[in-house]
């Protein structure tokens, strides 16, 4: 009896086992979704001479990500988290916030926002030694150089929507460096903190449950870098901010919940931005990771250059419509030296988020 048992739980357990790997060979197609959680999906690799020592990490990943209904468990396991839990901290990547909104952790967001990632006195004075020697270089062929710095979600509601357990520092990485450039170069910096500090009550400036501003903090944005180069746009009271409920939900899919967050939670803000003046603006060509490129009556002749991230995206309408020619690309493996020379910009823009501040670190235009 003991011994038939035995067999019965074991057979069980091999089912138990197996069954999920049957159904999926069967009908995976009714269940595949894509990797919502941004974890890249890669096939199975296969074992040769070049690449044997890193063969059993490789099928070891690429086999977890390939484990039948992983997605459907991972939004299980978020929703239980989220939901029954209670938890604030999601798969390292995610902070629960008040309010639900959602915050970035799996960056320097966090660090930022407490004041702990600090420059070291070489570290400014090495990102101050590229910025200063772009801007030489860009001057020496007729283009203004600015630095533009976007804030971090964090940094404009962290201290009324992070758990309260999280405590802003004294000064923050991003601060420490606009002053430091401020005090030891010449450099043009923009970073506008407390433009949108000013009107963070007002409308809501970032997406709850993405890492982006919307199209109201963009417009924000936009406009104080516009100030910097000598062009006026309206302030945002007097423009139309008109409510829209799109929204990028990069925080969601990092939880692998953009399904549940679009059909159950209250829907995210954005906004459609009117009132100021287009000037005929059209998109010459538009891909977001490699260039923005647009054409408009704009009066100021000016040709704008940017080196941009995403969080540029939301301003290039209104940057756009400012210039009659405007080239914004994308630094992430796309932008080359040799593109500028080829432009050849009356205005130069290096925008970055605040996040990803080590990238001055590395960034730099010379001979």
């Amino acid at each position: 009896m003991k011994k038939r048992n035995a067999i019965i739980w074991f057979i069980c357990f091999a089912l138990l086992l197996l069954l999920p790997r049957v159904v999926w060979v069967i009908g995976g197609d009714r269940f595949a979704t894509d990797a919502t959680e941004n974890a890249a999906v890669t096939e199975l690799p296969k074992l040769t001479r070049e690449n044997y020592r890193e063969f059993a990490a490789q099928f070891e990943g690429a086999y977890n990500n390939g484990v039948p209904f992983r997605s459907q468990l991972i939004s299980f396991n978020s929703l239980l988290d989220v939901r029954v839990f209670g938890e604030k901290e999601i798969n390292d990547k995610v902070v629960i916030g008040d309010e639900d909104w959602l915050f970035y952790s799996a960056e320097s967001d966090i660090d930022d926002f407490k004041g702990t990632n600090l420059f070291s006195e070489e570290e400014l004075a090495a990102i101050a030694d590229n910025l200063t020697t772009s801007g030489k270089w860009l001057e020496e062929r007729g283009s203004e150089f600015v630095l533009f710095i976007a804030p971090n979600k964090e940094t404009i509601y962290g201290e009324e929507n992070l758990p309260s357990y999280y405590k802003g520092g004294e000064q923050t990485r991003a601060q420490q460096l606009v002053e430091y450039l401020r005090e030891n170069t010449n450099l043009r910096v923009v970073y506008p903190e407390e433009e949108m500090k000013a009107y963070k009550d007002d409308w809501s400036l970032y997406w709850h449950y993405d890492t982006h501003w919307n199209a109201a903090g963009a417009y924000i944005g936009a406009r104080a870098l516009l100030a910097e180069l000598g062009i006026e746009v309206p302030l945002p009271e007097e423009v139309t901010f008109t409510l829209d409920d799109y929204s990028g939900y990069d925080l969601a899919r990092m939880m692998n919940l953009q399904d549940y967050y679009e059909k159950h939670m209250p829907k995210d803000i954005n906004y459609v931005v009117t009132g100021y003046e287009p000037n005929n603006l059209q998109a010459v060509s538009i891909d977001d990771a490699t260039a923005l490129v647009y054409h408009s009556d704009a009066p100021d002749t000016r040709k704008l250059f940017m080196v941009r991230d995403s969080f540029a995206g939301g301003m290039a309408g209104v940057l756009a419509s400012s210039f009659q020619d405007s080239y914004m690309a994308h630094w992430n493996g796309f932008f080359e030296q040799s593109m500028v020379e080829e432009q050849d910009p009356d205005v130069f823009v290096l925008e970055v988020v605040e996040r990803r501040l080590d990238y001055l670190a590395a960034f730099r235009l010379s001979d």
